[in-house]
């Protein structure tokens, strides 16, 4: 009789204890290393709960922070000290028009839109009325806000912010971004109505991914699995890739399921090497489909100069090529792409001045070009 495939598959060693704590999603009951980012977060929110006006805030710095997984705690018992406010958390690579996150706001007020046959300016009236009869406040999270202000967020933005003018509860607003330069890109008289709190994010350092590392390793792995230098290297790896901590964790995850799939009692560093090979030729995949067209045509003439090109030539190529975007979103595109780990972008000499030499931080066959 044929054995089943699974049969012989749960025969395997057992390396985890519990795996989910290594998931990007997985929300820990600590946050280490982020707390003055926490104190400022429930400072400029805990009017909320008294019924006062509260700020708005602008998180913002590379991936792999921490940015959202702190906004989700400091949310989390938020809305468990106080019933005055609920959060909507809404991702801006989903969520991406003023349209959508305006129906899915009203929805979330309790009154029923559906997202199409219906204009944007009906959506917004249905909202104000929701508004009116909301028994609490609802606080608006928009991460990966790049998303949306490449469509039409700053009329997103501009929709939010003058609900008060009505007299109607103020739609407290928490933008999350890569992008540090973001809210200069914002018209002044949106600029001057958001009034956020700034909130940086630095990347975490080596001696801070190992702590992370062993604090997770211990709720995800069974005693004894981990070598010795596997913490350690799993660390210095993320630290070198921009202090992602997402990356170390996933490194850690991909190591021990490699591990198991070799029937190994111990994860080791040889699982770690094929899993940090994974990550990185996966970075690029994952990536290219998500950036705009402009972000797509600099990659594609960045591929094609192996020793990098400085941002002067690139931006002269970029035009030849038929782009139509000015010196300081040229600039706001570099920097976006250096800090999603696509390219990296070092300061240089050149003659008398200073420019940027531009290469590609990941395989070029990653990006298909």
């Amino acid at each position: 009789m044929k054995e089943n495939i699974f049969s012989k598959a749960s025969r395997i060693k057992e390396l985890f204890k519990n795996e989910s704590v290594l998931y990007p999603e997985f929300l820990p009951e600590r946050l280490p290393f982020r707390e003055s980012q926490i104190d400022e977060l429930v400072y400029a929110l805990k009017p909320l709960s008294e019924g006062r006006k509260p700020g708005n805030v602008f998180v913002f710095g590379k991936t792999g922070t921490g940015k959202t997984a702190t906004v989700k705690y400091v949310l989390k018992d938020l809305q468990e000290y106080s019933d005055r406010v609920k959060a909507l958390y809404l991702n801006c690579f989903e969520k991406n028009s003023r349209h959508s996150v305006l129906v899915e706001l009203a929805n979330f007020l309790g009154n029923a839109v559906p997202e199409r046959g219906i204009s944007t300016a009906e959506v917004f009236a249905d909202l104000v009325e929701a508004l009116k009869e909301s028994s609490f406040t609802p606080l608006v999270v928009l991460d990966e806000f790049d998303q949306l202000l490449a469509n039409d967020g700053e009329e997103l933005l501009y929709d939010l912010l003058r609900t008060i003018e009505q007299g109607l509860k103020p739609i407290p607003i928490v933008i999350i971004s890569n992008n540090q330069e973001l809210l200069a890109r914002l018209e002044p008289r949106v600029k001057s109505s958001l009034q956020a709190l700034q909130l940086c994010f630095e990347p975490y350092t080596p001696v801070q991914l190992k702590e992370i590392l062993k604090q997770r390793g211990e709720y995800a792995f069974r005693p004894g699995v981990l070598e010795k230098d596997v913490i350690g290297v799993a660390a210095a790896h993320a630290a070198k890739l921009g202090g992602d901590a997402r990356i170390a964790l996933e490194s850690l995850l991909k190591a021990g399921r490699i591990a198991e799939k070799e029937n190994s009692s111990k994860v080791g560093l040889k699982h770690l090497r094929q899993a940090f090979e994974s990550i990185d030729s996966s970075i690029g995949r994952k990536k290219i489909p998500l950036l705009s067209k402009d972000e797509q045509a600099l990659l594609a003439i960045i591929a094609g100069k192996e020793k990098g090109v400085d941002s002067g030539t690139l931006f002269s190529a970029f035009e030849k090529a038929g782009g139509k975007v000015s010196s300081r979103r040229f600039r706001e595109i570099i920097s976006g792409l250096e800090m999603q780990k696509v390219i990296t972008a070092k300061t240089a000499v050149k003659g008398k001045g200073k420019t940027r030499m531009i290469k590609l931080a990941v395989k070029k066959e990653t990006l298909g070009f």
